[in-house]
């Protein structure tokens, strides 16, 4: 393997050059990047993938090797660039665009363009890509949200408060400070602010959100996912593939972690059978089968497998519906111990009350036992089905709907969806889904809400009346998973995180006090949807590389 002393890395900077393509004029500011060339043996003009500096930009070295020029840019108001720095703002994409541009006309370069790079680097495929640079020819966006507001910002209408702190003031400002820029350079310390000064999709928020100008994208997609960071990025992936416009294909892979996921993409076999094709078939016309593979595949939790399909969502999905009721599943110790049933509820009157803050919750709502071991189900509501008959697979899109009441003037609804083993030995629930709903953010979309996937719209509050019964619709994650015979399905619904399970996606708790019933009668119907599949004859052949445990049929 070469190493990178067969790369060169130089530092350049680029000025407003004249007239541009796009009708409106760009500020002049000096925008540093790095670039690193193949070896001189394999000089020439090269094609380029562009890169934005962090650490989850992959294998460069691998990239190098196969003749391609990496170029890592520091977006405005970042590292030693000019400007403001305004992430994911359409502004920092025209930027992106205007270096896509400067670098295509080099000498060394053969004008194809694709990006790189996964979290925030695919925030800014998804962000440049909008601006439709005349020389970008593709992207590969593996793990990155297209929707500030809705991804991460404030989901469900619920302010993100972990991943921010952690993001914002280690990656970025602290960051910033160790390297010697303060950190008032580029006024980043004004971003905290103007995030939390902006609780609705309002005009500052909705220009940092692709989303809306995803149909403007034409140029081939590779739309990458990770079921382990669902709770970050895996809405956007799958909301990108969908409304893009062009070729595209949907890859939804294993790594259950964010740590696992970030394993995985500095995986060089993923790369040389994934992503290294996919360029080299659109940056350098390679007649390689890359376009042969199946428009989406996935990876089915609970089967160890991966599966394939024409378009998302499948196809051939039906909609289950598991009602919320009061009897006791007597499968878990829980504030409620509530079950999950397909049968229509029995009583007129039913509910499930709650008060909180609950006065043993330690770390969010994680209690610990009397051996000092974490709980996350032991203060919370839960309902849990019976033992399922036969094997069944859930994969597509789900929603809860549910009818609530507080004595507040707001109330919150978090719900995350695990699948239970069945049997002694066979493991810990594993979470499959989960969704967040401000009750006072339940206006949907007409235009963008489905049966299966509300759209709110997060620009307005609609006032909640102490003691009214409301019907909420919570939008939960894309998913599939398996539930064989003897596992359960269980829903856990709460208004807090667990603060060790969550991370770093645990949201704003504050000083919340009050009582919230759920009702579940037959005037009630509180109930979890579920896109189910029948089960099909065969696994995917070709699946991306595994981690070990798991089985490629």
């Amino acid at each position: 393997m070469e190493h990178n002393r067969h790369g060169r890395c130089e530092r350049g900077a680029l000025r407003d050059r004249g007239p541009h393509p796009r009708p409106r004029s760009r500020p002049r500011r000096r925008l540093p990047s790095r670039r690193r060339l193949p070896s001189r043996r394999q000089r020439g003009a090269v094609p380029v993938v562009l890169v934005f500096p962090f650490i989850e930009y992959g294998p460069i070295q691998l990239y190098l090797n196969h003749g391609y020029a990496y170029v890592a840019m520091d977006v405005p108001g970042t590292g030693h660039s000019e400007g403001t720095w305004d992430p994911v703002a359409r502004g920092e994409g025209e930027a992106i665009h205007d270096m896509i541009e400067h670098v295509a006309a080099e000498a060394w370069s053969t004008g194809a363009i694709g990006m790189i790079g996964m979290s925030d680097y695919c925030w800014s495929q998804w962000n440049a890509a909008r601006t439709r640079p005349p020389h970008l020819r593709t992207i590969v966006a593996y793990d990155g949200a297209t929707d500030m507001f809705r991804d991460w910002m404030d989901q469900g209408g619920i302010p993100v408060q972990g991943f921010l702190s952690t993001w914002l003031s280690g990656s970025v400002l602290v960051q910033n400070q160790i390297d010697g820029i303060d950190f008032h350079i580029g006024d980043k310390h004004d971003f905290v602010y103007d995030v939390l000064s902006h609780p609705l999709d309002d005009e500052l928020q909705r220009p940092r959100s692709p989303f809306w100008e995803l149909p403007e994208i034409e140029i081939p997609v590779f739309s990458i996912g990770v079921w382990g960071k669902a709770a970050l990025h895996l809405r956007g992936n799958f909301y990108g593939f969908e409304r893009v416009r062009g070729t595209k294909q949907l890859l939804v892979t294993h790594p259950d972690s964010f740590a696992a996921a970030q394993r995985y993409y500095v995986d060089e076999d993923f790369h040389r059978t994934e992503l290294l094709p996919w360029y080299d078939h659109h940056l350098k016309s390679a007649d390689n089968g890359a376009m042969d593979k199946p428009d989406v595949r996935f990876y089915v939790n609970g089967e160890d497998t991966y599966r394939s399909a024409s378009s998302w969502p499948l196809p051939d999905v039906r909609t289950s519906t598991f009602r919320l009721a009061g009897e006791q599943s007597c499968a878990v110790h829980s504030l409620n111990d509530g079950t999950l049933t397909e049968t229509g509820p029995a009583s007129d009157r039913a509910s499930t009350t709650w008060s909180y803050p609950d006065p043993e919750w330690m770390a969010g709502v994680t209690v610990l036992d009397k051996n000092g071991v974490p709980d996350h189900v032991a203060r919370v509501n839960t309902f849990t089905t019976a033992p399922m008959t036969g094997d069944r697979e859930f994969t597509g899109h789900a929603t809860l709907t549910l009818y609530a009441s507080t004595d507040q003037a707001d109330m919150d609804v978090i719900v995350k969806l695990c699948l239970v083993p069945g049997g002694p030995g066979t493991g810990s629930p594993i979470k499959v889904s989960q969704g967040w709903l401000r009750a006072s953010h339940r206006a949907e979309d007409p235009e963008l809400t489905s049966d299966m996937r509300p759209f709110h719209l997060h620009n307005a509050l609609e006032p909640v009346q102490p003691g009214k019964v409301y019907e909420l619709h919570t939008e939960m994650l894309p998913l599939s998973f398996l539930a064989r015979a003897g596992d359960r399905i269980r829903p856990e619904i709460t208004n807090q995180d667990s603060l060790i399970a969550e991370a770093p996606m645990t949201h704003f708790y504050g000083q919340r006090a009050g009582t919230d019933p759920y009702h579940h009668d037959r005037s009630h119907r509180s109930a979890l949807h579920l896109h189910e599949r029948p089960r099909p004859g065969r696994a995917v052949p070709g699946a991306p590389p595994g981690l070990p445990g798991v089985t490629q049929k």
